[in-house]
């Protein structure tokens, strides 16, 4: 068993710079032979000569293929964009934000316009609470839509959800159980 002192008589090293290339060996020098340690070194030292390992270990071979591939990767993400088939989403985000807004006014305004409508037709006085808790339900469940999971929290979704439970949504015939067995609402 050697010495780093007799490693570096051997090698035509300094003491230090034995210490320093050892680690990078990934030999056990306390258990290695002057024989082993000397082949490892000249194995080390060409794998630097040939560009495929750094001073310090690193193989560069493998550093290269890694830079090479994400190069690619960004190119390709590029010339996707360029197509058109990606979008930035920081650009897209106001629009999307300003087309919500727009659909949440859109279906706000619906429940007067179809109270009014439903109200002129058939002639009845609808509640225009009841329709808009069914629009603010559906409001908070889109609001609570995460795309990543692809569904929707249905723990909490209010009345729309338990109006679905038993198949009447509380509108036409069915709306007759709801209000109790056989009876009808008044006007």
């Amino acid at each position: 068993m050697p010495t780093q002192q007799q490693i570096a008589e051997h090698l035509g090293l300094d003491q230090s710079a034995v210490s320093r290339h050892l680690g990078a060996l990934g030999l056990d020098w306390k258990a290695a032979t002057l024989d082993e340690v000397r082949v490892a070194y000249i194995k080390h030292l060409r794998a630097v000569a040939a560009g495929h390992m750094s001073q310090d270990g690193v193989d560069l071979t493998y550093e290269r293929a890694m830079t090479e591939r994400v190069e690619r990767e960004l190119k390709l993400l590029t010339l996707a964009e360029k197509r058109g088939q990606v979008v930035n989403v920081e650009q897209l985000e106001p629009e999307l934000s300003r087309m919500i807004g727009a659909f949440r006014t859109a279906l706000l305004s619906r429940d007067d316009k179809l109270k009014a409508e439903l109200d002129a037709l058939y002639g009845v006085e609808i509640d225009i609470g009841l329709l808009n808790d069914y629009t603010y339900s559906a409001l908070r469940q889109l609001a609570r839509y995460d795309a990543e999971r692809a569904s929707l929290d249905a723990s909490s979704a209010g009345p729309a959800r338990a109006a679905g439970q038993d198949g009447d949504d509380g509108m036409g015939e069915g709306s007759a159980k709801a209000l109790g067995e056989g009876e009808r609402a008044p006007g």
